[in-house]
């Protein structure tokens, strides 16, 4: 056992520019030096190495999400009066499913899941591939485009007929969802409580969408597996149908995680690949190797870099002795690029053998409920690029997105070569 050694070395976790200035040379030093680097700011311990990381992961009943999953938590917590500040974000009463723990957790996951299944995901695959198809015929056509209007629009399309929101307010819904992404933000607390005001009117608009389900389904209108619809017919406490909060809960949190998240998936793919035209041409020949490639994009880009935990108990984690009332901070982004587990960690390999073995989804009970909606996505939009494309450029270098959690970029110039 070993206590945490004084480290003079100060990494800025706190600092989003820290994540754009080459953070690599110091995420190696710290899996070969300090694989429990403790930032002393926020008593927090930030883990690098993918072996902790899975050691962590899964013992949900030592390290809690109950006390909330971001920085912020920690930092504002007094401010908030020792409550989790992203509460004010979610309808009274609602029950965010990554802030809680088992066996809580379990049940709100099982009334879920029926919205993510094969035959869920399969029912909102032929809409997206329409779409997909539309928009690439249309991207060939201009030649040069902004590819991040297509990646920002496809997840948000996905999620309104994942959730059963009307596909047609997708502005609406793109607003709000970026609205969300400010939890994990380097922001004033001020700014963050003016956010949490801002969100009335979507739980108003989530209430109406409920609302009209209900009545379609009175009507004797067969709807099919949309999250509204699983949550109306689920039981959850003895009680057929879980209650609003809940419901308005699960389709805001199903609005955030997916979009963003599968947004970086989508912007990654051709980012790597215009950088990498020997892999391109690689896929160009071999399609069995698609959804490799797609989990090597999701190793790389990392969409969530990192999420908090709370020890609960102290606890002993490959010899590192953790204290009750200390954090870990799970630096996913390091470990899928831990040279221990990905040989050239650097280097984007389309057939890499172990690329599943990344952690861009979590781990653990807390893994994404999503993740198979948005692989069937990108899924859908490779193929789609290696069918109507013999080559795809970088028109100039993307500008990477200013965020402590977001791993993406705000722009994508691409040329598309038919």
């Amino acid at each position: 056992m070993s206590e945490p050694a004084t480290i003079e070395r100060q990494v800025p976790i706190e600092d989003p520019n820290f994540y754009l200035d080459d953070p690599w040379p110091t995420f190696e030093w710290m899996q070969r030096e300090a694989p429990f680097y403790m930032y002393e700011p926020l008593r927090t311990y930030v883990i690098t190495r993918h072996r902790d990381i899975m050691a962590i992961a899964p013992r949900a009943d030592v390290f809690s999400n109950a006390r909330g999953i971001f920085l912020n938590e920690i930092k504002y917590r007094e401010q908030a009066g020792d409550a989790n500040f992203s509460e004010g974000f979610w309808p009274e009463g609602g029950e965010q499913i990554g802030n809680t723990d088992p066996p809580r957790h379990q049940e709100l996951r099982r009334v879920s899941q029926g919205a993510f299944t094969v035959p869920a995901i399969q029912a909102v695959q032929e809409k997206v591939a329409a779409h997909v198809d539309r928009m690439m015929d249309e991207m060939g056509d201009k030649g040069e485009v902004d590819y991040w209007d297509f990646a920002a629009g496809l997840p948000i399309e996905a999620a309104c007929h994942l959730i059963g929101l009307p596909a047609t307010d997708r502005a609406r819904v793109q607003h709000w969802s970026d609205e969300l992404e400010k939890l994990g933000a380097d922001i004033p607390f001020q700014e963050l409580m003016a956010a949490v005001a801002g969100f009335d009117t979507l739980k108003d608009y989530i209430t109406e969408n409920v609302e009209r389900c209900k009545a379609e389904r009175a009507e004797g209108n067969v709807h099919g597996l949309s999250l509204i619809d699983v949550l109306l017919d689920a039981e959850l406490d003895g009680i057929k149908g879980v209650k609003l909060p809940n419901v308005i809960t699960f389709a805001m949190t199903a609005m955030a995680a997916g979009a963003d998240t599968t947004r970086a998936l989508l912007l990654g793919l051709p980012y790597y690949l215009a950088k990498n035209p020997d892999q391109w041409q690689r896929l160009k020949q071999d399609r069995s190797l698609v959804k490799t490639a797609i989990e090597e994009t999701l190793r790389l880009v990392s969409p969530a870099r990192a999420f908090l935990r709370y020890v609960h108990q102290d606890v002993e984690i490959n010899g590192q002795q953790m204290k009750e009332g200390e954090h870990v901070y799970l630096m996913y982004w390091a470990a899928n690029r831990d040279p221990e587990v990905f040989a050239d960690p650097h280097k984007f390999d389309a057939g890499r053998a172990n690329a599943s073995r990344h952690l861009a989804f979590g781990a653990g009970p807390h893994v994404c409920l999503g993740s198979r909606l948005a692989r069937m996505e990108g899924i859908i939009t490779l193929n789609a690029m290696l069918d109507k494309f013999e080559r795809i450029e970088l028109t100039a270098e993307p500008k990477p997105v200013v965020h402590i959690i977001r791993n993406s970029w705000e722009n994508m110039p691409l040329r598309f070569v038919r």
